[in-house]
């Protein structure tokens, strides 16, 4: 068990909370880690774009002018690619760019990207995350306290709607629940500022039975 110190908002050391070192201090793979983040973006693509080929332009498919005589190279089709305004050779269609994540790869990219975090000193544990009132300046006040800069996820099991609504505002700071989150956003944040609660649950719901295995 690796022992995390707890803060509240006013970045002050309230306590301890030790965590299953299976889930925040386990061995990082990087090559399986951009596999499935890789699929988690590739899985965001719509892939409707599409370009028309020669089959998808109208108008006349006449020839624009005599095949011989007149000096100039042959021509079949007023809408062929060379032309302004014509068809595009090799261009894209739609199609699907999703990647398949099955569920144990899910559950180990939490794992080492919260570990990720973690070792890298980006990881808070917040003992709770509450407003009095909706006021963003309560919100900035957390990410002033803790000089915190750059692209700020928090995240927590029921987020109050003061806390929501306070935060919506912040242009770098996010805020999501346990079940939304994905480890792609825990890995693009600068800053992770977990609750007590939203540790415990991913310490619930990620810890391996017998401890950490290193051989990931």
């Amino acid at each position: 068990m690796a022992a995390f110190d707890l803060y509240n908002t006013q970045n002050e050391v309230t306590g301890t909370i030790e965590l299953d070192d299976s889930v925040f201090a386990a061995p990082v793979n990087p090559v399986f880690l951009h596999q499935v983040l890789v699929g988690y973006r590739a899985n965001q693509r719509q892939g409707t774009v599409k370009t028309k080929n020669r089959c998808d332009m109208t108008g006349t498919h006449r020839k624009p002018f005599r095949q011989k005589g007149t000096g100039r190279a042959r021509q079949g089709f007023a809408q062929a690619p060379q032309y302004r305004g014509g068809a595009t050779q090799f261009g894209p269609q739609p199609r699907s760019y999703r990647k398949t994540i099955t569920k144990k790869m899910k559950q180990e990219a939490f794992r080492q990207c919260l570990s990720l975090k973690a070792s890298r000193g980006e990881f808070v544990v917040l003992n709770n995350l509450q407003f009095d009132a909706i006021q963003t300046r309560q919100a900035a006040a957390i990410l002033k306290a803790f000089g915190a800069e750059g692209k700020v996820l928090f995240v927590d099991v029921a987020p109050p709607e003061n806390v929501r609504l306070s935060m919506r505002n912040l242009a770098n700071a996010e805020l999501q629940t346990v079940g939304s989150c994905s480890p792609l956003d825990i890995f693009q944040a600068d800053r992770l500022f977990l609750t007590q609660a939203a540790a415990e649950l991913y310490q619930q719901r990620y810890a391996r039975q017998g401890g950490s295995r290193h051989d990931a």
